[in-house]
């Protein structure tokens, strides 16, 4: 049987291999430390701190506009 090396996961951001020193994990998708920010203000974020829509993370001001704002602006 020849050598198979480990599967590594892939980061949902950027598709590359993730390691266990900069893995993170939100709302079931891998991220890099460095990946895991707002999709609008490239604030990096952290596990208590984001929020999370169609598979963008956002930071909870951007949330508010950009995704809040929007959704109360169609049920009118």
């Amino acid at each position: 049987m020849p050598f198979q090396p480990p599967k590594t996961e892939k980061c949902t951001t950027c598709t590359k291999s993730v390691y266990a020193a900069e893995r993170m994990e939100a709302g079931g998708n891998i991220y890099h430390k460095m990946c895991f920010k707002c999709t609008c203000c490239k604030m990096p974020l952290k596990l208590n701190n984001y929020q999370q829509s169609e598979g963008n993370l956002y930071c909870k001001n951007d949330y508010q506009k950009e995704i809040l704002a929007k959704n109360a602006q169609i049920t009118t």
